[in-house]
């Protein structure tokens, strides 16, 4: 593994494909995938771009053919740092023909046959090895799986994740991931479908990892919302969370912080009175348990941004006969993360998914 993750970066940098018709360009695509690596923490791969109908044994257009990959790691206060932002991608089959691409341990469904890679792509621009495989192999892409190589030797496998075309109207892809938050919101479960609505958009705050990995894009959030809207009257969504963190900010510009703590007083994500036991992990913050199941609950009180309850538990006690130092500052940093860092990222992927 160390000889294909060395070759293909410095194989890749040296080739210039030839131009290809326009014409035969086939309907842009996106994908995304990800892995947690430990509670909080994960990384996410949205790939986007174009790709031949069929394999050819002819050099793909590297501007015109070729996808565009970007990796974003998410730490546990909910930081983002992006990775790789739009890497051009190269067609490894055509530049290193003399590779055993089969080596490479994706899992099965994507794995390539020996010295064949039907779209098996590298990112040059990693350091030790970045490498997607797209199924099927004709046709239009449906899934992904990225392998990446963080330090020499050691490698991270994405889930499977779901590409869809870009040209396509969205509602039909995004309607099946609804159904369980549509049922929850119709019998104004709105505990279960604030559960629901992390799992579509963000995973790690419900469930520990093996988790499925779900499309985030504008698409559904917009859907998400409007389910949202409909169920509560207009009182609980992420466009009216958007509108009341918009006036939070106006009022405290220089101050993030304080507009996360305004917001949170809005929204009523504060504890009412003091807890009867001293929880140096939840602070003023309201727990998952402590939100409100009601339809007279603030405006804006759901979807909830927090971790579940669960999770946190997970974190900050230890398995039996495991010492663990920071375990609780581990728990109250996961918490911290997700309000002060995660809720103004998450507003800010509302906004741009509203606009026209």
């Amino acid at each position: 593994m160390t000889g294909l993750s060395a070759i293909f970066p410095v194989v890749l940098a040296t080739i210039t494909p030839p131009a290809v018709n326009a014409e035969s360009i086939p309907d842009r695509f996106a994908c995304q995938a990800g892995i947690t690596l430990k509670p909080g923490i994960s990384l996410t791969y949205r790939l986007t771009g174009y790709v031949p109908e069929a394999v050819t044994n002819e050099p793909h257009n590297g501007m015109a053919t070729t996808p565009m990959l970007a990796v974003e790691w998410r730490d546990r206060q909910g930081r983002v740092q992006t990775l790789l932002r739009n890497a051009a991608l190269s067609d490894d089959p055509v530049l290193a023909p003399e590779a055993d691409f089969s080596q490479l341990p994706f899992e099965a469904a994507f794995r390539s046959l020996p010295n064949q890679a039907e779209r098996l792509y590298a990112a040059p621009a990693s350091v030790h090895g970045l490498y997607v495989s797209l199924r099927p192999t004709s046709g239009s892409p449906q899934h992904m799986q990225a392998l990446h190589y963080l330090r020499s030797g050691e490698f991270v496998r994405s889930t499977v994740g779901v590409c869809y075309p870009e040209t396509e109207n969205l509602d039909q892809l995004v309607d099946p991931q609804l159904t369980e938050l549509r049922e929850r919101l119709q019998v104004q479960d709105w505990i279960g479908a604030d559960q629901e609505t992390r799992r579509l958009l963000a995973p790690d705050s419900v469930s520990l990892p093996p988790f499925a990995q779900s499309v985030v894009s504008p698409a559904l959030i917009r859907a998400i919302d409007q389910l949202w809207l409909t169920a509560s009257q207009g009182r609980f969504g992420l466009s009216v969370q958007l509108r009341l963190w918009q006036a939070a900010r106006a009022n405290h510009p220089t101050h993030p912080e304080l507009a996360v703590d305004a917001f949170r007083d809005r929204v009523g994500w504060t504890i009412a009175a003091p807890r009867s036991e001293v929880d140096f992990i939840s602070s003023d913050w309201r727990n998952e348990s402590e939100l409100v199941d009601s339809l007279a609950a603030p405006e804006g009180h759901f979807p909830w941004v927090g971790v579940s309850d669960a999770i946190v538990q997970q974190v900050a006690v230890p398995p039996e006969g495991f010492h663990c130092g920071s375990c609780t500052i581990d728990a109250m940093q996961l918490r911290y993360g997700r309000f002060y860092h995660y809720l103004p990222e998450l507003m800010n992927r509302v906004e741009a998914s509203f606009k026209p």
